[in-house]
């Protein structure tokens, strides 16, 4: 127990699930106030998933990039573990709200969702690192969400928007499946890229 107290201190995790744990609620609150409906939308639950996937980003690197790449430890394991939990909390926390009024479904769009935004996440940390992981969910997730976006019969806008595609779209739940297991594997093998010496040093 108290390895998983120290991993999640290190990985900054406790921060990072109050963001998201805060997005969902505050959504699951202010929906009916400002909606017709009681069903999250498509856009909203993008955004929602965006915000807790980009929290979470933060928590795929440690403070000392080199331990994290040291054979001492099976760091692919806990790597997938990591993000694998992460999803499906993820995924578990936006389903609760479907026994009460105000909820998040589809099923389908709010498992594409999180697993393509989360899968994205992932990829952006392998690349760029975990602070910069930010930039592609962000970025995607701006261009679907935009107004002149929306459910198409065109493959390639049910590909450039899939995050707000009807559930069953094949072409959107391809792509997002497409992202996340090629984040997973991604972040799994390789890990957030090692930062300059200077980056890793504790303040003075």
């Amino acid at each position: 127990m108290r390895f998983v107290s120290l991993y999640l201190r290190s990985r900054r995790l406790p921060l990072a699930a109050v963001i998201a744990i805060g997005a969902v609620a505050l959504t699951w609150v202010a929906w009916p106030y400002f909606s017709d409906g009681q069903t999250v939308n498509t856009r909203m639950i993008s955004v929602v998933v965006l915000i807790a996937a980009v929290a979470l980003g933060t928590t795929l690197s440690g403070a000392d990039d080199a331990l994290d790449h040291s054979a001492s430890a099976r760091w692919p394991v806990r790597r997938a573990v990591h993000l694998l939990l992460t999803a499906a909390t993820l995924i578990a926390l936006l389903l609760v709200t479907t026994v009460t009024e105000a909820r998040f479904e589809p099923l389908d769009v709010v498992v594409r969702n999180t697993a393509g935004l989360v899968g994205l996440t992932a990829l952006g940390a392998t690349l760029f690192g975990a602070a910069l992981s930010w930039i592609a969910p962000l970025t995607w997730t701006l261009i679907s969400i935009m107004p002149w976006m929306g459910p198409s019969g065109q493959l390639r806008m049910q590909v450039g928007a899939w995050l707000i595609q009807p559930a069953g779209t094949t072409a959107a739940t391809v792509c997002a499946t497409l992202l996340a297991v090629a984040g997973l594997v991604a972040y799994t093998v390789r890990g957030c890229p090692l930062r300059p010496a200077a980056e890793t040093l504790p303040d003075h």
